[in-house]
């Protein structure tokens, strides 16, 4: 009568795992190195076995001997109840965990616009243009910025040899510049960028209602081997279990809270330890708080009802953000997302009155930015 129940258990959360092992993105990855070296894999490898290790202690020595007792009794109906909040929560773990790996966290286009010493060679003065500088490459978009460095030029990697948009950083594990980064996380191998923000957030949110669950329901078991004779192999493993469901559980509780936070503030890690260096610039002042509401619905999607399921991701393209009222812009007009069917070419917004020099990428001797030190901070 057991192994039915077990079955119940066990064969959907190994059905997730065949089903996503074998899930492919279906664009190519931020990636400019080699992703899975040993370093980069044993953090994952520790999560993987954390999470393993608190489910099997959880279903094998908790919920199976409430599974044996009689059905009808109050033990067997607290078995099953327990089975179907945990295992749920573990599910929807193991996807965000999985999403959060394999998604693209978003680099920047490929386009001429965003260029550096590539796009000099497609970029070219219009005698008689109102806007002078154009780009000749169809499919082309306009481009304006709030953030700059301090000189007033747009911020530019050297590395990757682009243009930045805003609230874009480049992440030297990755080496890669990622849109609206918020940091590189080596728990997934990946950095948290604009398109797996809502799944890593997601992440710990189940991450740290699993552990709760775990350590208030698996309690009574941890009490029943102390008052009731056990084996000594059953209270270590059970002890062990709840050990490690209680330290995930104070980590994830400091943890959850500051994203929470950052997410209604609209900020991302590394703009929040960017602020505490920042005194005058001309970025000081950016803010893309536009009430909780808004900030919500541009990391978890614009679907209040599909917020804490991982799907329906953030709409947009990563490349341009609003900002709150208050905000000045930088030597640019207020931009809108650009429209897929432009079928001219449109000029450079915000670069026409600036100096030629001002355009190009400054490589010997740029002055420094005014976001991006902490790029690739964990």
């Amino acid at each position: 009568a057991l192994q039915p129940r077990l079955c119940l258990i066990v064969s959907p959360l190994f059905s997730v795992f065949h089903v996503l092992g074998r899930t492919r993105s279906r664009r190519g990855m931020a990636f400019k190195c080699k992703r899975w070296s040993c370093a980069n894999i044993l953090p994952v490898a520790f999560v993987v076995w954390v999470i393993l290790a608190i489910w099997s202690v959880y279903t094998f020595l908790h919920l199976a001997p409430m599974l044996m007792s009689e059905q009808g009794s109050d033990v067997f109906k607290r078995g099953v109840w327990q089975a179907g909040l945990v295992q749920s929560l573990t599910l929807l773990l193991i996807i965000c965990f999985t999403r959060a790996v394999f998604t693209d966290p978003g680099a920047v286009p490929e386009g001429p616009e965003w260029r550096g010493r590539d796009a000099q060679n497609k970029l070219r003065m219009q005698p008689g243009s109102d806007t002078g500088l154009q780009i000749t490459e169809p499919g082309s978009v306009a481009v304006s910025t709030r953030e700059s460095k301090q000189s007033g030029g747009r911020r530019f990697c050297k590395w990757c040899d682009k243009f930045k948009p805003d609230r874009c950083h480049h992440c030297r594990v990755c080496r890669s510049c990622i849109l609206r980064m918020d940091h590189h996380c080596p728990w997934i191998a990946n950095c948290v960028g604009f398109r797996n923000h809502k799944y890593f957030f997601l992440l710990v949110l189940y991450s740290l209602a699993t552990c709760i669950s775990v350590v208030v329901t698996m309690a009574e078991s941890i009490s029943k081997a102390v008052t009731e004779e056990s084996t000594t192999t059953f209270r270590f493993f059970l002890v062990f279990g709840m050990t490690l469901a209680i330290t995930m559980t104070l980590l994830l509780s400091m943890f959850f809270p500051l994203h929470l936070w950052l997410m209604a503030k609209a900020t991302t890690t590394i703009e929040f330890c960017e602020k505490q260096y920042r005194s005058t610039g001309p970025g000081a002042q950016i803010s893309y708080d536009r009430g909780p509401y808004e900030n919500v619905k541009a990391v978890l999607g614009p679907h209040f009802l599909l917020w804490l399921l991982p799907i329906s991701p953030p709409a947009g393209s990563g490349l341009y953000f609003e900002c709150s009222g208050r905000t000045p812009l930088v030597g640019a007009p207020k931009f809108k997302e650009p429209s897929s069917d432009s079928s001219t070419a449109p000029s450079v917004g915000g670069l026409a009155n600036r100096k030629r020099d001002d355009r190009l990428p400054l490589i010997d001797g740029q002055a420094p930015e005014v976001t991006g030190a902490q790029a690739s901070a964990a």
